[in-house]
């Protein structure tokens, strides 16, 4: 796929009518500049907030916490660890000492050893729940944050509890608002030199993406070619600061690029670098803002989204959502979806709480597609009524919808 069109002119997006399915409004998500670490802020035009890492030790208050404050922020929906290592969740308890969680926290389970982990899931333990793979966190006016895996995606055997392969155990997150997608998860491995390559795996589940949050600061263990040949991120952003890894490399920028991919640093970091008609070091914050229809800006450059969704309803390519009828429905509904692609896919359905009610295997043929639900759980035990989300995935692609079950 070809790079999309960079839209010179710095603008502010023009609001059109909405697409059916979600309401008009601006996703915001923030790369705080937290220097060699990370911390990101969700915001979905609902006003629903999830915190994804929370920088390193002092960070929670140095950055996090003064931000939240700027813009208002005084409790938070979500916060999601991506791993354990202390430049991801070193500053999460400074925040969660200050600010409530109206939800969860979620992580990957099981432990570590490290004091930074003990302060983390002291402060986490009110509100502390084990993120499932295929997890769907509804942010509200059509904001949907899917867990694509964890733990290493099928890819390791349990206990997962190995402190060599934390990188490997890192939950990977997929942001879908309309036409626009996001990927982020902290630190994954794609680089068997250094690892398991777990990136590879993941990179059919994350689909074609808009922005991605390149994983491990640019780390040379990270962005292998194929999971950048199978996403084909517009816009890549870094999270980098001083430090003495030689982050971002070289190697990573070269392959962000071959693959058509534009690049935003929070800072300059003590790796390679690239020319600007391929780079933009932002020294702050890297701020994305969308309506999710045609257009985003990154540090108030507009791109056009690769999918772009009309103010007719029209979903993109390679995933088509038809929807679900009836809908609300008792006892059986249809869900019906067009892929581009044959292969294997899968239906996982959520309740509003976020726990994973059924998984099933689907057989996915080109074109259109439909599959029914029954209002069971995996077991064939029946559910109560209420609202679910559904989460299709086929090759390459990933769509979310919400239907309700009428008892």
């Amino acid at each position: 796929m070809s790079r999309a069109v960079r839209i010179l002119v710095i603008c502010t997006l023009v609001a059109v009518a909405p697409m059916a399915s979600f309401a008009a409004g601006t996703l915001t998500i923030t790369v705080l500049d937290v220097g060699q670490a990370d911390a990101t802020l969700i915001q979905s035009p609902s006003g629903r907030t999830l915190l994804f890492d929370g920088g390193d030790n002092g960070d929670g208050v140095d950055v996090v916490l003064p931000f939240l404050a700027a813009a208002g922020i005084d409790t938070l929906d979500w916060i999601v660890a991506s791993h354990y290592h202390a430049d991801h969740i070193g500053g999460l308890d400074e925040v969660l000492n200050r600010v409530p969680v109206h939800e969860a926290v979620l992580d990957r389970g099981w432990s570590y050893t490290t004091a930074t982990y003990t302060s983390y899931a002291a402060a986490a333990a009110p509100w502390r729940q084990t993120l499932i793979a295929g997890q769907v966190l509804d942010l509200g006016d059509g904001v949907t944050v899917t867990c694509l895996a964890l733990n290493g995606n099928g890819q390791l055997a349990s206990p997962y509890n190995s402190s060599s392969k934390e990188n490997e155990y890192d939950i990977c997150l997929k942001v879908e608002y309309g036409g626009f997608d996001y990927f982020q998860a902290g630190d994954l491995i794609g680089n068997s030199s250094a690892g398991t390559d777990i990136e590879t795996s993941v990179a059919p589940l994350a689909g074609d993406l808009d922005v991605y949050h390149v994983n491990h600061h640019g780390s040379y263990t990270s962005s292998n070619a194929v999971f950048l040949a199978t996403t084909q991120p517009e816009v890549s952003i870094i999270s980098v600061g001083n430090n003495g890894y030689g982050h971002p490399h070289q190697s990573v920028l070269d392959r962000l690029v071959t693959h058509g991919s534009f690049v935003y640093q929070t800072e300059t970091g003590n790796g390679g670098t690239l020319p600007a008609v391929d780079l933009t070091v932002v020294g702050g914050h890297v701020v994305i803002a969308t309506d999710g229809l045609l257009s985003y800006t990154v540090d108030g450059d507009a791109w056009e989204i690769d999918d772009p969704v009309s103010a007719a309803g029209d979903t993109p390519s390679p995933l088509a959502l038809r929807g679900n009828a009836p809908n609300p429905f008792n006892p059986l509904t249809r869900i019906a979806f067009a892929s581009a692609s044959a292969g294997p896919g899968r239906l996982m359905i959520t309740d509003l709480a976020g726990r994973r009610v059924l998984v099933r295997a689907l057989d996915v043929a080109t074109g259109e597609n439909s599959t029914s639900w029954a209002g069971r759980d995996g077991t064939g035990r029946p559910l109560a009524g209420g609202v679910y989300l559904y989460t299709v995935v086929v090759p390459g692609g990933t769509a979310t919808g919400r239907m309700v079950l009428l008892k």
